[in-house]
């Protein structure tokens, strides 16, 4: 009996041992696995308040870095238009180009009572803000549909239609910014004021081709019109990145990009900042108010003075690819509006908060 109980007491040892090693095994298992886990969960706290706490110091670095804020002058917004009137070129156009007869359409899209329409085909509002320390570029689509007197129409039609002040309260009303100064140029007199004023920086997307009046590319539609050996098309621009001189009018006119509209928006945006580098430029050369003069005439309506570009010399000469941005404006487009053109319908009340902060 009693080496009964003793083999029993051994064996009770050892499995209480074994037992107990198993225990202290899996209890180290499980403690690992939860500090772990535990571990784990800190280090993704962590870095998730890193980048809050990296998000507030970027913001109070760039409130910090804010050039803007001491130069002198007040924060302004500048509305530039080049429209597509071409008398030189075509002569059906209304007898006065300034009025519009109040008879409908007889054919839809370029013409009116068999007279050729013209408009603003290219409008861009920049933005220097000191507050935000940033300059902003917004593309305006000349098919955004707006109200009339007369009902809805595009803005393309309301300059001159309605006349430029008129004009200028619709694009305030569309965009929530308020406009300072404006520049109104005919496409006709790009190419000499772009001599005296210098070639500018642009994106240029796809081939373009010319017969020195119409501007067309060798892809869609026209490819076989290109192609035509009959037809004299020769290649005006090639894609690139590079400064576009002579050549803008065809670039800022063009209809044919492989985007449609979204390219010709961002070609205006790229082409106003390329206009606004080189104000930037005759700042640092101190030739800005000489530039001027020499640059105004070629403006068929411009209320920028001399006044207005000495008091903001410093905010002009600030500019910067670091500090500036392209905000388009919010809505959709539609392929086709009544008239067999394409129309953009904005959706305002977002578009206003958009370029709130931008105030």
């Amino acid at each position: 009996m009693a080496k009964a109980l003793r083999k029993f007491g051994i064996s009770f040892a050892i499995s209480a041992l074994i037992l107990g090693i198993a225990a202290l095994i899996i209890m180290s298992s499980i403690d690992d696995v939860l500090t772990g886990s535990f571990h784990k969960r800190d280090d993704e706290l962590s870095e998730i308040l890193n980048e809050d706490t990296e998000e507030a110091e970027k913001s109070d670095s760039a409130s910090a870095e804010n050039a803007l804020s001491s130069l002198d002058g007040d924060s302004f917004t500048v509305l530039a238009v080049l429209t597509d009137y071409r008398p030189d070129v075509y002569d059906d156009y209304l007898p006065d180009p300034e009025k519009k007869d109040d008879a409908k359409d007889e054919k839809p899209g370029m013409f009116i009572n068999g007279y050729r329409k013209w408009g603003a085909a290219n409008i861009c509002l920049l933005k220097c803000s000191k507050e935000t320390g940033s300059y902003v570029v917004v593309p305006i689509p000349p098919v955004t549909r707006v109200q009339t007197p007369a009902g809805a129409s595009r803005i393309y039609d309301v300059l001159p239609d309605y006349g430029t002040e008129y004009f200028k309260t619709k694009i305030e009303a569309l965009t929530g910014l308020k406009i300072d100064k404006y520049a109104i140029m005919n496409c006709t007199e790009v190419t000499d004021f772009i001599t005296q004023f210098g070639a500018v920086w642009c994106n240029v997307p796809c081939e373009i081709f010319t017969n020195g009046v119409e501007y067309l590319s060798s892809t869609g539609a026209t490819a076989a019109k290109v192609k035509n050996p009959g037809v004299s098309y020769t290649r005006m621009l090639e894609v690139c990145e590079d400064y576009i001189g002579p050549s803008s009018m065809g670039l800022l006119l063009f209809k044919d990009y492989t985007n449609g509209i979204d390219d010709e928006m961002t070609i205006s945006a790229s082409y106003m900042r390329g206009c606004a580098a080189n104000f930037k430029k005759f700042v640092e050369e101190g030739v800005l108010s000489a530039y001027w003069q020499t640059l105004k005439p070629y403006f068929k309506e411009t209320d920028i003075d001399e006044n207005f570009l000495s008091s903001h010399n410093a905010l002009i000469g600030a500019y910067s690819d670091d500090i500036v941005k392209t905000v388009n404006i919010v809505g959709m487009f539609k392929e086709i509006g009544e008239d067999g053109e394409p129309v953009f319908e904005i959706d305002k009340p977002r578009t206003v908060a958009t370029l709130k902060n931008y105030r």
